[in-house]
């Protein structure tokens, strides 16, 4: 002990010869026999410490107001002094300095110091810290051996029990040592009595308490010339003051918790008296801060750092040795301590009134990382953990991306003082994870950036990264979390600390509301692990992982960490942990708008990971999981309000779908009970469209993946079922509806309602008929077996009764509904069984006059319909033959409007077409004779273009649809027609050309000749007319473009139409023996009259665009004409394609086959032939089939 106390001897600096004496007189209570020599050694150092404490009070260049009240700061002295030694909070500005500077009221311009930096306490002179350090250690060794004993002593003897030399001249420095840290002269003359008050009660442990605070806070001043070595000395200091403190203070927990009542009301006192709650935390504040302003300098170059006119806490105070390690040594020790100031604390104050930063705060969960720190105030009071500092401190640290090794010690800390947060637990759990999960994400995101995965580059990018730092986030984010939400019996801290409840309670709720995004992070992180496990090259994966500063490590064990997160979340809070997943895989959706007919929009790669995330969690077993989601649709937990748009129960059942579609057929077969009560009591939840489709989309699922139940009863709870969803969907249709008349129930569509699904808008009536056409014919074939199909009809005859207004209604607004509805006719069709549903309607709106007002893709729809509805049984075919026969027959009477009859006549025409268009070839040959009755009846009309325009057209599709030996007896019939309708087209040609040379009415009787049966001449330029040769050159061009074996008898005429393919000596030889004049084919004929017509009118003049022609191909893809001039290049084409010349070039008759021209040279084999033509031949059915349409564009 006397070795110890001669150690203490040497110190030189005037705080440390207060601890001197204090251990000194301590040692002399303890060995009476020591007492002289230490009086003697106490005298000599007095003397040599006189010398050198009149340099270091004289400081050579800072100054200290003297107008301050500098009065004594240990006993909370009457003068306002710096605000870290008063009661007051910390200042709101820059309106105190650092102590030891305080600023004078009279220069306010003097300093510009940040507030933070308000604690720190300077050295004006150097001083031995070695000595001072052995002191030091020694209580730290003492505290390490005897602990309980040690601490119970220093805190029951006063520095007075008694009054002697020693004591008295201890009193003595302790008085100078507060004067001197107010910034005056440590010698300056102190009253005698005015220090003897102050320390008459204080007990051993309050000296060492403040003495290891004031080398805590003590710092070289900038204006020192410290060395390293004092610096580095400095250091240790402090830190050795922080352990002895945290020593102190955890033995001081125990000691209290077995202690009477005033023992901890003793220790409380203690504790505001030093203010140590107080400057722990602005010690921690600051070292934050420093980390966080020397972080940006080297960011962006040291001397950015923009000085105001002043002083900064650079220019007073040394901070080097912090700098090296950026704080993080005083740091986590820091941190030890003020988790034993935490727990010790919880022992010895007495629940104080409400308050804390809770009466500061908006919204719980969300502390802003980027707060300004110098706003911050400290609460007398208050605990610790319900100071806004500490909240501001953690959330700052874990921000720092720059001091990521950090943050393991700041998550213990949090984890460890959760028992003792009370009634703040909700606001600091919910805001620390949500820091953290930012964190998890930030990482994640710089993963996949340092690793190619992603190109955007993240702001937040983190420096100094710990190899298991991911895995550290991840098991305190849990840790916080089952704290919070598991039931406390099984929790660990039930051992030491009687937990709140209602805190609890307010706790759980706030994480409940913020698990939608903790489950995002995790999410994100098990979609990037699934990458790493997946790529393929393990090469390249090494080398990812060495391109990244962010080491994944084991994947199992983070997987492993995710899982042991979940698994206990879902057993207990299963609905809040599904409703979670449907917020995230709302966010994980494609960005990219879904596909026209995809009303159940396709899961992402990302939303295809939570299906396999919840698959992997090992409580939410397939029944779970449907049970779970029916409890989600019931009642949806309130989360996600800022997202109105956002239907969580549309969500769930997406997931849902996806679900069940990826789970095995056993297990779902299994859990068919659960599956029955989700699909039963959702119907009844009037859930929004979507969430409707989706329902039937899951019930489909099941059906496709089990066709057959064991039980009777089951098929029938199954049928009961589907006929809900049906009828439910049905009813979604209607409400697009609306009644014409009162009396009858009549419907039409009326202008659609919008219905928004995940933020677009959707036409409801459009989707439910698109869900209808994938699924529903199928899906009742499926479920209602043979002998139950009777049951089926009345269920269509509803859905048909929506079904038809939409197909009735051919208005552009209602195109996507009738496009739908069509496909879903089109589906049910196809079921013998169903034809009751839906024969009549079908036949009726084939017979409406707006029938061929459609899109092109609805045609193939309309094909199908109408082979069925012709097919299934015999009458229909019949029907429609005889209503063409009785149109044809019915004479014309008086009352009759003409051109209304020839219009249903030429409409009964063009649908008979479309039957026979619609079957397949030779289908209904045996009606070949009737057919031809009713064209050539058809025929015997004169003048009539609108007629004879659907004529053409018959024809085409005859060719098309009939073989050729069929066609010998009608081929006499078109020829003949299609001469006509050329030498028409000639004649109007030439006339006009007469008319425009005469200037004069010669050609009367031409007029008259092809005047109408009505009496009327009629203008051949007028659009029927026009319409009809069109038509005519439409069928030479689909007769051209058949090969030859297909249109044998058309071979025989072609000589009529084109030039024929041979050498000029061939005609010399046709000439010999006739002196008629050489007859020149119609197309040349015709094209030469246009090209003069073109020629007078430049205005129309079409001879610039050229056609081109190709073997098998249909030159002419006009649907309307409002010239003549307009069919000049197809002319042009053929006479020149087919002249002699251009033949001889090409090769012989190009129409013959494709590999007699160059462009087919290479597909001369018979199997390559058989592929163009049938290329070729699906090309000229798509231009039939759009001749047919009216009104709508036709692509």
């Amino acid at each position: 002990k006397m070795l110890i106390a001669r150690a203490r001897k040497r110190s030189h600096s005037s705080t440390q010869l207060s601890l001197k004496g204090k251990i000194m007189e301590k040692l002399a209570d303890k060995s009476p026999g020591a007492k002289p020599k230490v009086k003697k050694a106490k005298r000599k150092e007095e003397e040599r410490r006189k010398a050198i404490q009149a340099e270091k009070s004289r400081p050579p260049s800072i100054f200290f107001g003297d107008s301050l009240d500098l009065e004594n700061w240990y006993s909370c002295g009457e003068g306002e002094v710096s605000e870290i030694e008063s009661d007051v909070g910390s200042p709101s500005g820059g309106a105190s300095g650092v102590p030891n500077a305080s600023r004078s009221c009279t220069s306010p311009s003097r300093f510009n110091v940040h507030p933070l930096y308000q604690h720190v306490l300077l050295y004006l002179q150097l001083y031995d810290s070695s000595r001072t350090l052995h002191a030091l250690s020694a209580i730290a060794a003492m505290l390490r051996t005897a602990p309980a004993s040690f601490v119970s002593a220093i805190s029951t003897t006063s520095i007075n029990n008694t009054y002697t030399p020693q004591l008295s001249l201890l009193q003595n420095l302790l008085a100078r040592h507060r004067v001197s840290v107010m910034g005056k002269d440590f010698y300056c003359p102190i009253p005698q009595d005015s220090h003897s008050h102050s320390f008459r009660s204080a007990m051993y442990l309050e000296i060492v308490i403040s003495l290891c605070l004031y080398f805590l806070r003590s710092y070289y001043s900038a204006h020192v010339a410290a060395t390293t070595q004092d610096l580095a000395g400095n250091r240790s200091m402090q830190l050795t003051s922080v352990e002895v403190l945290t020593l102190l203070f955890c033995e001081l927990a125990k000691v209290t918790g077995a202690s009477a009542k005033g023992f901890a009301s003793f220790i409380s006192d203690v504790l505001f008296k030093c203010k140590v709650q107080k400057v722990t935390l602005h010690c921690l504040l600051s070292s934050i801060f420093s980390a966080q302003k020397w972080h940006d300098q080297r960011v962006r170059g040291s001397n950015v750092a923009a000085v105001e006119e002043g002083m900064t806490e650079e220019s007073i105070i040394n901070l080097s040795e912090d700098q090296l390690d950026g704080c993080s040594a005083v740091q986590s020790q820091l941190l030890r301590l003020l988790q034993s100031l935490v727990v010790l604390e919880h022992h010895v104050m007495v629940p104080g009134e409400e308050g804390g930063f809770e009466l500061l705060g908006g919204e719980v969960e969300h502390v802003n990382p980027q707060q300004p720190m110098a706003s911050l105030q400290y609460l007398p009071g208050q605990p610790i953990t319900a100071q806004g500092m500490f909240l501001c401190a953690v959330i700052r640290a874990l921000h720092q991306h720059h001091a990521c090794k950090m943050h393991p010690q700041w998550i213990s800390l949090i984890t460890a003082t959760l028992p003792y947060m009370g009634r703040v637990l909700r606001r600091v759990v919910a805001s620390v994870t949500l820091q953290l999960c930012r964190n998890l994400d930030n990482l994640i995101q710089q993963y996949r950036y340092e690793t190619g995965l992603t190109d955007a580059r993240p702001q937040w990018m983190a420096l100094c990264i710990p190899p298991d730092l991911i895995l550290t986030v991840l098991e305190g984010v849990t840790a916080i979390i089952h704290y919070c939400l598991l039931d406390p019996s099984s929790q660990y801290h039930q051992l030491q600390v009687s937990v709140d409840q209602k805190h609890l309670a307010e706790a759980r709720a706030g994480i409940l509301s913020i698990l939608h995004t903790i489950m995002s992070s995790v999410t994100l992180l098990w979609s990037v692990l699934y990458l790493a496990d997946s790529s393929d090259r393990p090469a390249g994966a090494a080398a990812a992982c060495s391109s990244s500063n962010i080491n994944l490590g084991s994947t199992k064990n983070l997987r492993q960490q995710i899982l042991e997160l979940l698994g206990p979340i879902s057993m207990n809070h299963g609905t809040h942990f599904m409703a979670a997943i449907a917020y995230v895989w709302n966010e994980r959706k494609q960005v990219k708008a879904p596909a026209r007919n995809k009303v159940i929009p396709t899961a992402s790669e990302e939303q295809l990971l939570l299906v396999d995330l919840v698959r992997s969690v090992n409580a939410m077993r397939t029944e779970t999981v449907m049970q779970t989601v029916k409890e989600v649709l019931k009642q949806p937990p309130a989360i996600a309000k800022e997202k109105k748009h956002l239907s969580l129960e549309v969500c769930m059942l997406q997931f849902f779908y996806a679900y069940v579609q990826r789970i095995p057929v056993s297990s779902l077969v299994d859990s068919w009970p659960s599956l029955l009560a989700l699909l039963k009591d959702s119907v009844q939840l009037g859930l929004p469209a979507p969430g409707q489709f989706l329902l039937l989309g899951v019930l489909n699922e099941f059906i496709l993946k089990n066709p057959t139940l064991e039980s009777k009863k089951d098929q029938r709870e199954l049928q009961d079922v589907t006929h809900k969803i049906v009828e439910a969907i049905g009813t979604i249709a209607g409400s697009s509806l609306e009644q014409t008349t009162w009396l009858r129930r009549n419907l039409e569509v009326k202008p659609s309602p919008q219905i928004v699904v995940d933020g677009t808008t959707l036409e409801a009536d459009v989707e439910v008929h698109i869900v209808f056409c994938i699924v529903l014919a199928h899906l009742l074939d499926m479920v209602f077996y043979s002998d139950e199909k009777e049951r089926v009809i009345p269920l269509l005859v509803n859905i048909m009764h929506y079904v038809v207004p939409y197909l009735r209604n051919h208005s552009a607004h209602n195109a996507p509904s009738y496009r739908a509805c069509i496909q879903l006719l089109s589906s049910l069709s196809g079921y013998q069984y169903t034809r009751r549903a839906w024969k009549k309607e079908a036949f009726d709106l084939f017979m409406d006059h707006t029938f061929f007002q459609m899109d092109s893709s609805c045609v193939s729809h309309w094909r199908a319909i109408i082979d069925h509805l012709m097919t299934h049984d015999k009458t229909t075919f019949r029907d429609l033959m005889t209503r063409v026969a009785v149109a044809q027959s019915s004479s014309l009477n008086l009352f009759t409007n003409r051109d209304a009859e020839l219009e249903q006549r030429a409409m009964l025409l063009k649908r008979l077409a479309f039957t026979i268009y619609s079957s397949e070839v030779d289908q209904y040959q045996k009606y070949l004779p009737d057919i031809q009755e009713r064209l050539v009846e058809s025929l015997r009309l004169p003048q009539v273009p609108i007629l004879h325009a659907q004529v053409f057209l018959f024809f085409r599709v005859l060719l098309l649809r009939m073989s050729p030996q069929h066609l010998t007896s009608l081929w006499p019939t078109m020829i003949t027609e299609l001469v006509q309708v050329f030498l028409l087209m000639e004649q109007e040609l030439t006339a006009d050309e007469d008319i425009t040379r005469t200037s004069g009415p010669s050609i009367a009787g031409l007029e008259t000749t092809y005047s109408g049966g009505n009496g009327f001449s009629t203008s051949y330029n007028s659009q029927r007319w026009l319409n009809l040769y069109l038509s005519a050159c439409k069928l030479l061009d689909l007769a051209l473009a058949l090969p030859s074996e297909s249109l044998p008898q058309f071979q025989m005429y072609r000589w009529a139409f084109i030039p024929e393919a041979s050498d000029d000596s061939g005609l010399e030889v046709r000439r010999q023996g006739t002196h008629q004049r050489e007859f020149k084919p119609y197309v040349v004929r015709l094209a030469k009259l246009l090209r003069k017509r073109a020629k007078k009118n430049p205005e129309e003049d079409c001879s610039g665009r050229s056609l081109a022609w190709e073997p098998g191909r249909l030159t002419l893809t006009l649907y309307g004409i409002r010239s003549m001039e307009q069919l000049l290049p197809f002319f042009n084409l053929l006479s020149q394609v087919f002249s002699s010349k251009a033949s001889s070039r090409m090769g012989s008759c190009p129409f013959l086959s494709p590999s007699d021209t160059p462009h087919a040279a290479k597909t001369s084999k018979p199997e390559s032939q058989k592929v163009f033509w049938s290329r070729a031949r699906q090309d000229i059915e798509e231009m039939v089939e759009k001749d047919f349409l009216e009104g709508l564009i036709k692509t």
